[in-house]
């Protein structure tokens, strides 16, 4: 059985990649800050009384987590994400979302590749949400747009340094979604914001693929955005 561990399992997405990995017959460690973990019990009680599912919770930052085996996948996609121009930030602010977005991923990527050194022949996926913020800049998104810019540079780094091993990196880049975060977006009509499992689906799909294709970067963009009338 292939096992995964998914951070930040309370959010829309990490949601939908539980359910998408569960329905394909992976065991899931997922990982939710305590104050948010009543969601993932309740949605997920059947699978984690079978034992497909551990749930492992950190009171405040996903980097207290320890990790106690290998795993096919992990998957990143803890972010802090309040949308106001840069001068309206404390510096406590922007400490914060660069520690949950970039920092904290940074040193549990390197937790695990410490822990669980690459083996020949084992192929693992350590995948990291980021955004079309990976790409380009956004108004009153400053901090996240760099935070995911340094993902983006994280993920083509590790891929040149592990070159030589069966670990992929992969950094998976979306629009708005329907979930918590994308509720913060203003100006826009949710109709055109993408399904989360459909996210979910294709990301899995991708690591899944027993294949020698590797695409590293993933770009999922709406095909139409809609916007509200002012």
């Amino acid at each position: 059985m292939k096992t995964a561990t998914v951070f930040g399992a309370s959010g829309g997405l990490a949601h939908a990649l539980c359910q998408e990995l569960l329905a394909q017959g992976w065991q899931v460690d997922a990982v939710s800050r305590s104050a948010r973990a009543a969601r993932v019990q309740q949605t997920f009680a059947a699978h984690i009384a079978s034992g497909q599912m551990r749930l492992s919770l950190v009171q405040d930052r996903y980097s207290e987590f320890t990790f106690s085996r290998s795993n096919d996948a992990v998957f990143l996609t803890q972010a802090l994400f309040e949308p106001m121009p840069l001068a309206a930030m404390t510096a406590q602010g922007v400490s914060d979302e660069v520690t949950v977005g970039l920092t904290d991923p940074m040193n549990l990527v390197r937790s695990f590749l410490h822990a669980f050194p690459s083996v020949p022949g084992m192929r693992r996926n350590i995948c990291f949400v980021g955004s079309t913020s990976a790409y380009a800049g956004f108004e009153n998104t400053s901090v996240y747009c760099a935070l995911k810019h340094g993902l983006l540079g994280f993920v083509r780094a590790l891929n040149q340094e592990y070159a030589a091993t069966d670990d992929r990196f992969w950094l998976f880049s979306m629009g708005t979604m329907h979930t918590e975060m994308g509720r913060k977006v203003l100006g826009q009509d949710s109709s055109s914001y993408l399904n989360p499992l459909d996210v979910a689906q294709r990301m899995v799909s991708a690591i899944a693929d027993p294949s020698n294709v590797f695409e590293p970067e993933v770009i999922m963009r709406r095909r139409t955005i809609k916007f509200l009338e002012p």
